[in-house]
Protein backbone atom coordinates (compact mmCIF):
# COMPACT_ATOMS: atom_id res chain seq x y z
CA UNK A 1 0.00 0.00 0.00
CA UNK A 2 1.08 3.55 -0.75
CA UNK A 3 1.49 5.86 2.24
CA UNK A 4 -0.86 8.76 1.55
CA UNK A 5 0.76 10.79 4.32
CA UNK A 6 4.19 10.45 2.72
CA UNK A 7 2.93 11.38 -0.76
CA UNK A 8 0.91 14.32 0.57
CA UNK A 9 3.78 15.68 2.65
CA UNK A 10 6.44 15.29 -0.04
CA UNK A 11 4.29 16.72 -2.84
CA UNK A 12 3.10 19.70 -0.81
CA UNK A 13 6.62 20.43 0.46
CA UNK A 14 8.10 20.30 -3.05
CA UNK A 15 5.44 22.60 -4.49
CA UNK A 16 5.66 25.07 -1.58
CA UNK A 17 9.45 25.19 -1.98
CA UNK A 18 9.33 25.92 -5.74
CA UNK A 19 6.07 27.90 -5.73
CA UNK A 20 5.74 29.63 -2.33
CA UNK A 21 2.56 31.51 -3.25
CA UNK A 22 0.42 28.60 -4.44
CA UNK A 23 -2.90 27.69 -2.88
CA UNK A 24 -3.19 24.00 -1.99
CA UNK A 25 -6.43 22.13 -1.30
CA UNK A 26 -6.30 18.59 0.07
CA UNK A 27 -9.11 16.06 0.12
CA UNK A 28 -8.53 12.68 1.79
CA UNK A 29 -11.26 10.05 1.74
CA UNK A 30 -11.55 6.82 3.70
CA UNK A 31 -7.80 6.84 4.39
CA UNK A 32 -7.43 5.40 0.89
CA UNK A 33 -7.79 8.27 -1.59
CA UNK A 34 -5.82 11.50 -1.71
CA UNK A 35 -6.72 14.37 -4.03
CA UNK A 36 -4.60 17.51 -4.06
CA UNK A 37 -5.17 20.63 -6.14
CA UNK A 38 -2.39 23.16 -6.38
CA UNK A 39 -3.57 26.46 -7.82
CA UNK A 40 -1.13 28.67 -9.71
CA UNK A 41 -3.92 30.93 -10.98
CA UNK A 42 -7.70 30.50 -10.78
CA UNK A 43 -7.57 28.88 -14.26
CA UNK A 44 -4.35 26.86 -13.96
CA UNK A 45 -3.88 24.12 -11.38
CA UNK A 46 -2.23 20.78 -10.77
CA UNK A 47 -4.61 17.91 -9.97
CA UNK A 48 -3.01 15.00 -8.13
CA UNK A 49 -4.81 11.75 -7.32
CA UNK A 50 -3.47 8.78 -5.37
CA UNK A 51 -5.39 5.65 -4.39
CA UNK A 52 -3.48 3.68 -1.77
CA UNK A 53 -5.49 0.50 -2.33
CA UNK A 54 -5.36 0.24 -6.13
CA UNK A 55 -1.99 2.00 -6.54
CA UNK A 56 -3.51 4.41 -9.10
CA UNK A 57 -1.71 7.73 -9.36
CA UNK A 58 -2.32 10.64 -11.68
CA UNK A 59 -0.84 14.10 -11.99
CA UNK A 60 -2.42 16.52 -14.45
CA UNK A 61 -1.76 20.18 -15.12
CA UNK A 62 -5.09 21.75 -16.02
CA UNK A 63 -5.76 25.04 -17.79
CA UNK A 64 -9.32 26.19 -18.39
CA UNK A 65 -10.79 22.80 -17.35
CA UNK A 66 -8.59 20.93 -19.87
CA UNK A 67 -5.52 18.76 -19.18
CA UNK A 68 -2.47 20.33 -20.82
CA UNK A 69 0.21 17.98 -19.41
CA UNK A 70 0.49 15.03 -17.07
CA UNK A 71 1.55 11.59 -15.90
CA UNK A 72 -0.57 8.65 -14.78
CA UNK A 73 -0.50 4.90 -14.42
CA UNK A 74 -3.89 4.00 -15.83
CA UNK A 75 -3.04 0.58 -17.36
CA UNK A 76 0.69 1.50 -17.47
CA UNK A 77 2.85 4.51 -16.62
CA UNK A 78 2.67 7.11 -19.35
CA UNK A 79 3.22 10.79 -19.94
CA UNK A 80 0.87 13.32 -21.56
CA UNK A 81 3.30 15.82 -23.17
CA UNK A 82 2.42 19.50 -23.34
CA UNK A 83 2.82 19.45 -27.15
CA UNK A 84 -0.02 16.89 -27.40
CA UNK A 85 -1.63 16.11 -24.02
CA UNK A 86 -3.90 13.46 -25.57
CA UNK A 87 -0.83 11.32 -26.37
CA UNK A 88 0.16 8.44 -24.08
CA UNK A 89 3.95 8.16 -24.10
CA UNK A 90 5.11 5.09 -22.10
CA UNK A 91 7.56 5.89 -19.32
CA UNK A 92 8.78 4.77 -15.91
CA UNK A 93 7.12 6.13 -12.80
CA UNK A 94 8.40 9.69 -12.33
CA UNK A 95 9.60 10.95 -8.97
CA UNK A 96 7.53 13.67 -7.34
CA UNK A 97 10.52 16.00 -7.74
CA UNK A 98 10.57 15.32 -11.50
CA UNK A 99 6.85 16.11 -11.67
CA UNK A 100 7.28 19.41 -9.84
CA UNK A 101 10.26 20.39 -12.00
CA UNK A 102 8.35 19.59 -15.19
CA UNK A 103 5.33 21.57 -13.97
CA UNK A 104 7.60 24.58 -13.56
CA UNK A 105 8.91 24.12 -17.12
CA UNK A 106 5.39 23.82 -18.56
CA UNK A 107 4.13 26.84 -16.62
CA UNK A 108 7.03 28.88 -17.98
CA UNK A 109 6.25 27.65 -21.53
CA UNK A 110 2.62 28.69 -21.29
CA UNK A 111 3.72 31.99 -19.77
CA UNK A 112 2.02 31.33 -16.46
CA UNK A 113 5.33 31.97 -14.64
CA UNK A 114 8.26 34.27 -15.09
CA UNK A 115 11.57 32.46 -15.60
CA UNK A 116 13.09 33.99 -12.48
CA UNK A 117 10.42 32.58 -10.18
CA UNK A 118 10.80 29.41 -8.08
Amino acid sequence: MISLDAVRDELCNLFKKQFPDVEITINERRSAVLEIRIFFTPEVFMESYVNSITGKKSFALVQGAKRIWGYDNYRYWHHHPVQNPENHVPCNEPSLKKIVDEVQTVLTKIKCLNRDRG
